[in-house]
């Protein structure tokens, strides 16, 4: 007797995607197979998505060199770590209750750069349907970012003062205000233009500074009556890692999530013994084996957003298919704050 085998249709969606490893031209605009929601996955269609700078060094092919020790990914590719929309499935029975509801989503796997996208269901987090979705979907990856560095590695005293390195782009410029909510005294931050600058004052920095100037470090030690700051968040990286030491306050906590312009020269660590400070790495996905902390840090963000407390900035926002333009902009420096996706 012969068993034919029904073959399941799977719907195709428009995304982003890339094939191999590259310059911008990697990126494809084109169908993709809509992707089928597991145990405790939602399926959502996306209202919006966004850029980070992972998905460019994830386009390079950073993250699959044996020297980066973080796994890689698989071709071809969907990035894309965040995204805003409507549940329209449910790959658990109880979280049917889901279906319908807006919300904004952490998707570490990628596939955000798409008009459907699955996620966990607990890095999920329920929006009122009014909720403007752009704001939301500026929070998740760069959001947890600022929130963690704040949160886990280092946990901010009411008082202590904090600099923000590239303050003003999408983690700098959350960072600069959830300090400011956690209770920090003097924050400022860091950037290169008068026009970046004058974005981060207008987020509640203290001070804003550029560090392309020879004395930035005595600015910084002009805001903090010659002590130095307590709280260090360093995104940059050659030159103005070691600049770093000059304004770190005793018992200062140096904290690395980036370097721009590259890794710069090599590091003594004994030198932290002089000022007994401390230097921690952060990468994001280090946190998915502590799923308590994403959670808690997406619940504080939408909250924050929606108390007004928070307020993400939105660079631009562009069709989904220019998002090679989006890479561009984000690559060239050209932007303050996050650039949507418009998947629709």
């Amino acid at each position: 007797m012969l068993l034919l085998k029904t073959m399941q249709k799977v719907n195709p969606m428009k995304a982003i995607f890339f094939e191999k490893f590259g310059t911008r031209d990697v990126l494809q605009f084109g169908d993709r197979p809509e992707p089928a929601p597991q145990q405790k996955e939602l399926l959502i269609e996306v209202e919006r998505s966004s850029v980070n700078y992972v998905d460019i060094r994830e386009r390079q092919g950073t993250y699959n060199r044996p020297e980066t020790h973080v796994g890689g990914i698989e071709l071809p590719h969907i990035s894309g770590l965040q995204a805003v929309g409507t549940v329209i499935a449910a790959g658990s029975k109880e979280d049917k209750v889901w279906i319908g509801k807006k919300v904004v989503a952490y998707t570490p796997k990628g596939g955000g750069y798409a008009q459907k996208v699955v996620a966990e269901t607990s890095f999920c987090v329920e929006i009122p349907e009014s909720a403007n979705a752009d704001l939301f979907a500026a929070l998740p990856n760069q959001g947890l970012t600022a929130y963690l560095l704040l949160t886990a590695s280092t946990q901010i005293q009411p008082g202590e003062s904090v600099l923000v390195q590239g303050a003003s782009g999408g983690v700098g410029s959350l960072a600069v205000q959830i300090a400011k909510i956690l209770g920090a005294g003097t924050v400022l931050g860091t950037a290169s233009t008068s026009e970046k600058l004058d974005f981060i004052r207008s987020l509640g920095a203290d001070d804003a500074i550029d560090y392309t100037r020879e004395d930035w470090t005595k600015r910084v030690l002009e805001n903090t009556s010659g002590r130095g700051v307590d709280v260090l968040l360093e995104s940059i990286g050659g030159n103005i890692f070691e600049q770093n030491f000059e304004c770190l306050a005793p018992f200062g906590r140096h904290i690395i999530f980036g370097s721009t312009r590259g890794p710069g020269q090599p590091f003594a660590p004994r030198r932290l013994m002089q000022k007994s400070q401390t230097m921690t790495g952060f990468y994001l996905p280090v946190f998915l084996a502590k799923p308590e902390l994403i959670q808690a840090g997406m619940e504080f963000l939408v909250k924050a957003t929606l108390e007004e407390k928070l307020r993400p900035s939105i660079a631009r926002i562009l069709p989904l298919s220019q998002t090679a333009e989006a890479h561009r902009l984000l690559e060239d420096r050209e932007i303050q704050g996050t650039i949507l996706l418009d998947t629709k």
